[in-house]
């Protein structure tokens, strides 16, 4: 035995095969079509007319090009569409009546199957090609309607599903006691949509993995690839490493992490249905709203009949739409050569260890605006943005996975940055809600961007088609502050920015 171990044929074998065991045993997934390595992402070789998965020792691309050809946004006239695997966690088939909802109505019918259908026709409407994936908590009894509902928009839609998903584990807080019992983590439903991603890392080109009523659109997904390939392009040209007065600076160039770092964000919003009894705020945070034309409600939260109802009007005005995770007081504004103006939403900061890698901004505060109360930590929740998911291109997910999340992204979820295979306490946010990937504590620590200006801002906003959160957190109304009136504020921050900005010259 001591011979075969020293034996380097013997220990490949091995790896090989606890590869296939840990990827088989989890879940039962659809395996991945090569070898997870991190030679995986220079395999790929892509034709003139598109994407075409060959797998080829021979061609060997450089890291940029691979990148820029990965994240080709052009689809229309294509052989070969960009192909989208689009995941959605569910926890309850029917409401319970917590939360703001209303006991008995029927989820999976009313609300997961036409807001995946409505997301899934603007996508293959713009020439995308689209896959569905669903995970469940309860086992899935009616997955006739979820496959006809997707077969009347195309019969080219591959439908998945992974029911009574939720991982088994001794309860957290109990583990340690003699007497702790095995239970349905419903927390950890919330992580297993990383194994969908994983065992199908390369046979899409873009991950798209929510939840069950967040509102997908093409223009949200041409805006994340767009964006996305223009920070890769800066990163082509940009410094390995900048002064360091010039970290400060809300403006001039960023350094090739920093841009590696940083990605497109999202923003939930709602539509107001009651704004007489459910409201937002009723005296807006002391900067004032610069004039500006009403940002276009039409890409995030314009609907078809399939979605629309009582509960989610068709056209939504703009001064319908709010947010609730976030307010003036702890965003600022930053340039960026070729994205213009942007937003750096809340969540990371700098870490012992690391310099240089997050990037500065010109905080709302700087006016004097606010006096004496100071700009809220960067991890203070209430100001998070929780994004009811996330989505990656298959080159930014190898990255995160590989260079860039502490612990890796994708599993095996291992100590110190995971325990007990990530399922020790963790909110359900930290991974369905996107904040693994804009956290620092044992996480990917990236920064999002929201572009300001106003075609693109719309495209970075996303529907909470529930609806709920105007009820549920009434009593946080103060908070809620409405889209057209946070984008005119962040105007107002952009030229006190620019003015600052021509003062130092």
């Amino acid at each position: 035995m001591w011979f075969l171990m020293k034996n380097p044929l013997f220990f490949i074998v091995c790896c090989v095969l606890w590869g296939c065991i840990s990827t088989s045993a989890t879940s039962p997934l659809r395996p991945t079509s090569g070898s997870f390595n991190k030679t995986g992402q220079n395999d790929i070789v892509l034709d003139s007319n598109g994407f075409d998965f060959v797998t080829s020792n021979a061609t060997i691309q450089s890291d940029e090009q691979s990148r820029r050809r990965l994240l080709d946004t052009s689809a229309s006239g294509e052989k070969k569409p960009i192909r989208i695997l689009y995941t959605i966690t569910t926890l309850s088939e029917y409401d319970k009546g917590t939360r703001a909802t209303v006991l008995g109505f029927d989820r999976l019918k009313n609300l997961l199957i036409p807001v995946v259908k409505e997301g899934v026709k603007s996508m293959i409407s713009r020439g995308y090609h689209v896959d569905v994936y669903i995970i469940s908590y309860y086992e899935m009894t009616r997955k006739s309607l979820v496959l006809s509902a997707m077969a009347e928009l195309s019969s080219d839609i591959n439908v998945n599903f992974w029911d009574n998903a939720a991982p088994i584990s001794y309860d957290p807080m109990k583990r340690d006691k003699p007497d702790a019992k095995l239970w349905e983590n419903t927390l950890g439903l919330a992580r297993q949509h990383r194994f969908v991603v994983k065992d199908n890392l390369f046979d899409y080109d873009l991950f798209l993995n929510f939840e069950d009523d967040m509102i997908l659109n093409a223009d949200m997904v041409d805006n994340h690839l767009q964006m996305t390939k223009t920070l890769y392009k800066l990163r082509e040209t940009a410094p390995d490493e900048v002064p360091d007065d010039q970290l400060k600076n809300f403006h001039g160039p960023l350094t090739k992490d920093q841009l590696k770092r940083s990605y497109p964000g999202l923003m939930r919003v709602e539509v107001l249905l009651d704004e007489k009894h459910f409201g937002t705020q009723s005296k807006l945070d002391p900067v004032p709203v610069a004039d500006h034309a009403d940002i276009d409600p039409k890409p995030c939260c314009h609907l078809s009949n399939i979605a629309s109802s009582d509960s989610r009007p068709q056209a939504p005005t703009t001064d319908q739409l709010f947010l609730w995770e976030t307010n003036i007081i702890a965003l600022g504004v930053r340039h960026i050569d070729e994205l213009g103006w942007v937003t750096l939403l809340r969540g990371p900061r700098a870490r012992n260890d690391e310099k240089g890698l997050t990037l500065a901004d010109f905080w709302s505060g700087t006016g004097n605006y606010f006096g004496k109360d100071g700009r809220p930590k960067p991890g203070a929740f209430e100001y998070l943005n929780n994004e009811g998911g996330w989505m990656g291109t298959r080159q930014q997910i190898w990255e995160w996975h590989t260079e860039i999340c502490l612990g890796g992204f994708l599993p095996p979820f291992d100590s110190p940055h995971y325990n007990f295979d990530g399922l020790d306490p963790r909110n359900v946010e930290y991974w369905s809600g996107g904040l693994n990937l804009f956290t620092a504590r044992h996480a990917c620590n990236m920064q999002r961007l929201v572009s300001l200006d106003p075609d693109n801002f719309a495209r970075h906003l996303i529907y909470h088609s529930a609806n709920n959160k105007q009820r549920q957190l009434h009593g946080k109304k103060q908070s809620f502050v409405k889209v057209n009136d946070l984008f005119g504020q962040l105007l107002t921050i952009t030229k006190d920015a620019e003015d600052k900005m021509k003062e130092a010259k």
